[in-house]
């Protein structure tokens, strides 16, 4: 399979990025062993910060590229940075068709897609429900390997108190891949198979993130093949 070309404005903004993390915050990174180490995928993280997608695009051991709403493309110099850095701009409440595309086109070339399910940042820290996304997007690539990411402590970051340097988390869970009905896999299906996927989050979340899953068993699964 043909590897996308990794932009010029990756290789030098990466490197900035990570020494900027190291400075403002103390990250730690869990189980990056689980994930796969070829093959297209799909990470997908609880949202609680804006931080959260940078963060894991910088840690992350393979190229990944994220979602960010589209309105972050037109602030000065950040917007600039981003296209430079390589992002996927969506806009979000509508089907945005030229997001989807390359969004797919980061799946056909074997990398790496990062999205937040729930759509938005939860203001609370809890799961929100999970939009019917997710699963639209792997079916692209119904091989495709999907696995969590559970960000903690992001919302503590803060740059006008940087000399804190917060403890922040991210901890992978185990990855697996979706099992795909014959024929059409309908919304409702879909839905399903998102929420089976949010249940993943639970075991990498304190109980008091669990939010709209609590209660429910990451083990209970009917639509999730597990890869390791």
């Amino acid at each position: 399979m043909k590897r996308s070309r990794i932009p010029l404005g990756r290789y030098i903004w990466q490197p900035i990025l990570r020494f900027l993390i190291w400075l403002f915050a103390r990250v730690t990174v869990r189980n990056t062993g689980l994930v796969p180490r070829d093959g297209a995928g799909i990470i997908y993280y609880n949202h609680i910060h804006w931080l959260d997608p940078p963060l894991i695009c910088a840690t992350a051991p393979r190229y990944a590229v994220p979602l960010t709403k589209v309105e972050a493309s037109h602030w000065p110099l950040v917007g600039s940075l981003l296209r430079w850095y390589h992002v996927i701009f969506i806009t979000r409440g509508v089907v945005d068709r030229t997001a989807l595309k390359a969004t797919w086109e980061i799946l056909d070339a074997g990398d790496i897609s990062v999205i937040s399910p729930e759509g938005t940042r939860s203001l609370d820290g809890r799961l929100q429900a999970a939009k019917e996304g997710l699963a639209f997007i792997a079916h692209h690539d119904p091989d495709c390997w999907l696995m969590p990411c559970g960000v903690t402590g992001t919302p503590a970051f803060d740059f006008k108190h940087f000399w804190r340097r917060p403890p922040l988390t991210l901890t992978y869970g185990r990855p697996f891949r979706f099992c795909w009905p014959d024929g059409k896999a309908s919304r409702e299906v879909q839905s399903a198979m998102a929420d089976e996927a949010m249940t993943q989050f639970l075991p990498l979340l304190p109980p008091q993130m669990h939010g709209d899953y609590a209660g429910r068993d990451p083990s209970a699964v009917s639509w999730l093949e597990f890869l390791a």
